[in-house]
C-alpha cells in the first residue's frame, strides 16, 4: 500500500522562486490587462463568443498572475500557504508608501483631513504587518 502513494515533489528553494516571480509578475499583469481590454474593446461586436472568449481569457490571466505572484510571496517550505514573513513586509512598505507618495504628488492638499484618516489607518496596517511578518518568523 506504502509503494501506491503519491511522492511529493521537492520545493524549488527560494533563490529560484523569487527571481521566477520577478520575471513572470509583470508579464503576467501585461496579460491581464490585455485580455481586460479584449474583453472590453469598443471596435468588437459584443457576441455570445467574443464575450465568452475574452472572459476565458481573462480568467486565465489571472489565474497565471495569482500564481506568479505566490512565487514571490509564499514560502516553498512554509507548511501553511499563506505569505512568508518577506511578503508581508514587502506588502507593509507598500502601505507605507502610499502617504508618502500623495504628498509628493500633492493629493494628500486636496483634502488634508479625509488623507490623514487614511494615513493613520495606512500606517496601522504597516504596524500589524510588520508584526505579523516578526511573529511567523519566530515561530519559522
Amino acid at each position: 500500500m506504502e509503494e501506491y502513494e503519491e511522492i511529493e515533489p521537492k520545493p524549488f528553494p527560494r533563490w529560484v522562486t523569487v527571481p521566477l516571480g520577478i520575471v513572470f509578475t509583470p508579464f503576467t499583469f501585461l496579460c491581464v490587462i490585455g485580455s481586460a481590454i479584449i474583453s472590453v474593446a469598443p471596435n468588437v461586436p459584443p457576441t455570445l463568443l467574443t464575450i465568452s472568449l475574452g472572459s476565458l481569457f481573462l480568467a486565465g490571466s489571472l489565474w497565471v498572475f495569482y500564481l506568479s505572484l505566490r512565487l514571490l510571496f509564499v514560502s516553498p517550505k512554509g507548511k501553511s500557504k499563506f505569505m512568508s514573513p518577506l511578503g508581508l513586509k514587502v506588502i507593509a512598505l507598500v502601505f507605507a508608501a502610499i502617504p508618502i507618495i500623495s504628498i509628493i504628488l500633492g493629493t494628500f492638499w486636496e483634502k488634508p483631513i479625509i488623507h490623514s484618516i487614511m494615513t493613520i489607518a495606512y500606517i496601522g496596517i504597516v504596524l500589524r504587518l510588520w508584526g505579523v511578518a516578526n511573529h511567523r518568523r519566530e515561530n519559522a
